[in-house]
């Protein structure tokens, strides 16, 4: 460390001096000893320093975090066995692929490293994203700070920041979701709605109309019909800042759990990218957030823009077309 040199240097100099003006045994021995402290911390930090080299350092984080949420990074010997160090630093380095955001974090340990160490880092969460945390460098100092290995770290983790849903303040209900017609129910089942038609080969023999078989002199069956809706896109309006953004998505997620506790399947877009994601149940919010964040290109998918019901949020508001 280079403070660690000044210093040593600072004091190296004021004891030759000392020694110059005011000479007498003690003031020697004085100068003496403090050339020797360099030589004797390093030759008793070596053996320690080499076998903290040797073990190397592994760094984890958790997988996801949500906005704002406490946030920690672990550092631990790579072969996870009790080790020693005088005294190790580690450059962190993270970057918010989403947001573009970079930020260094720094780590400084002396003593057993027989678990994990972990650093808080609450700031790399204060924005949405998926946040890549590598290592910038590692370095294993002696007890004077003045002496290093340089060890190299494989450290290449990412983190994936969840918004915390927040309620928008325009709700859509079910009943907005107009019914444009009706299609067979798939594998079946119960249903009030239902279609008439000839008995096939294979059909269930529960789902005959007896009373209009007879009528008509031919089976006639029941096939349980489900009601189709007006397509649902949820459409998000993106801005320049990082904050604007995280209450986009927020409200996003908010909506998108009130659909799948409807049982509305819907597509989420974001303007001007031309890209739409079916949306069915919780995971696949998880997914369409993981691919935004990355920039990765999501599902394309067909849909009718003529029957079609279009919910836009905004940072500031929420505007619905097509009802």
């Amino acid at each position: 460390m280079i403070k660690n040199i000044v210093i040593y240097i600072i004091l190296l100099l004021s004891a030759f001096a000392f020694n110059i003006f005011y000479y007498a045994w003690f003031s020697w021995f004085l100068f003496v000893v403090i050339i020797c402290i360099p030589p004797v911390s390093l030759a008793i930090s070596l053996p320690f320093m080499i076998n903290s080299a040797l073990k190397g350092f592994f760094v984890f984080s958790e997988k996801s975090v949500y906005k704002n949420s406490e946030f920690y990074i672990g550092v631990t010997s790579r072969k996870r066995k009790s080790v020693f160090c005088p005294v190790v630093k580690i450059n962190l380095r993270a970057i918010n692929s989403f947001t573009g955001k970079k930020k260094k974090i720094k780590f400084k340990y002396s003593g057993f490293m027989n678990k994990p160490v972990f650093i808080k880092a609450d700031r790399l969460s204060s924005n949405c994203g998926c946040i890549y945390i590598s290592a910038k460098y590692c370095k294993i100092y002696d007890f004077t700070g003045i002496f290093f290995i340089p060890v190299h770290i494989n450290c290449f983790t990412e983190v994936y920041v969840m918004p915390k849903a927040e309620k928008p303040a325009v709700m859509p209900t079910p009943e907005n979701m107009l019914v444009i017609g009706h299609k067979a129910k798939p594998g079946g089942g119960f249903s009030d709605i239902y279609d008439l038609r000839p008995y096939q080969s294979g059909d269930s023999m529960k789902n005959i109309h007896w009373k209009l078989s007879s009528k008509k002199d031919e089976l006639i069956v029941r096939e349980p019909s489900m009601p189709v809706y007006k397509q649902f896109i949820v459409k998000m309006h993106m801005d320049n800042s990082a904050d604007k953004n995280d209450k986009i998505l927020s409200k996003f997620v908010y909506l998108c759990r009130y659909l799948n506790e409807n049982n509305i399947t819907f597509y989420a877009e974001i303007e001007g990218k031309n890209l739409i994601f079916e949306i069915k149940e919780k995971n696949d919010i998880t997914m369409f957030l993981k691919l935004l964040y990355k920039n990765l290109p999501s599902s394309q998918c067909a849909v009718n823009h003529e029957n079609v019901i279009v919910y836009s949020i905004f940072p500031d508001r929420e505007e619905v077309d097509g009802i």
